[in-house]
């Protein structure tokens, strides 16, 4: 049996090195902290993901009577919510996307805490509708339960940290969500 002499028909190598890593493009550093009208400014965006995590929570999940000793701060905007057609959301997702992630005029801090939110949300839409194609034994069962309050306290806990981080001036650090709202914000970063 002939010896196979690798070596004699490899192709060279070529001088290319992959820059698909994570040091490929910092993140824009903090000079200033922003002013204070811009920091509360950036935390009303996270009421949308908020709005969703506790209407999932309350009404879908049964968790209503862990929820009811907050029902005075949250009424007043559950309620103004739910007059609203069920197509506004949808504007308010646009309109926030194109008339402030997209605005280089905004400052940067702002459009990222939106992008943020605006994820948030999207993601948990996302397995909402996902999570709704599965069984009603496992969907609304016990199991569902118990799954659906585990998303909701992580979900408000990554909602709060985001606030507090909007609050504090800085970007909030969220695996994959954070590294998606740079992109958005600013597609120069990537070299794009």
């Amino acid at each position: 049996m002939p010896s196979l002499d690798r070596h004699s028909k490899v192709w060279p190598r070529s001088s290319v090195v992959c820059k698909a890593s994570k040091s490929f493009f910092s993140y824009p550093q903090m000079t200033t902290k922003p002013k204070w009208w811009w920091r509360t400014l950036a935390c009303i965006p996270y009421l949308l993901p908020l709005h969703y995590v506790w209407f999932y929570a309350d009404t879908v999940y049964q968790l209503h009577h862990i929820l009811e000793d907050f029902e005075f701060l949250t009424n007043p905007f559950l309620d103004t919510i739910a007059l609203l057609p069920n197509w506004f959301m949808m504007v308010v997702l646009y309109v926030a996307y194109l008339g402030v992630v997209k605005r280089k005029e905004w400052p940067h801090f702002l459009r990222f805490h939106v992008t943020m939110a605006l994820l948030l949300d999207t993601a948990l839409q996302a397995m909402a509708i996902a999570c709704g194609w599965m069984p009603n034994a496992v969907y609304r069962g016990m199991l569902g339960m118990y799954f659906w309050a585990a998303v909701a306290f992580i979900q408000m806990y990554t909602v709060f940290e985001c606030m507090g981080c909007a609050l504090a001036g800085k970007y909030a650090d969220v695996p994959f969500v954070s590294d998606a709202a740079y992109f958005h914000t600013d597609l120069l970063l990537f070299g794009l």
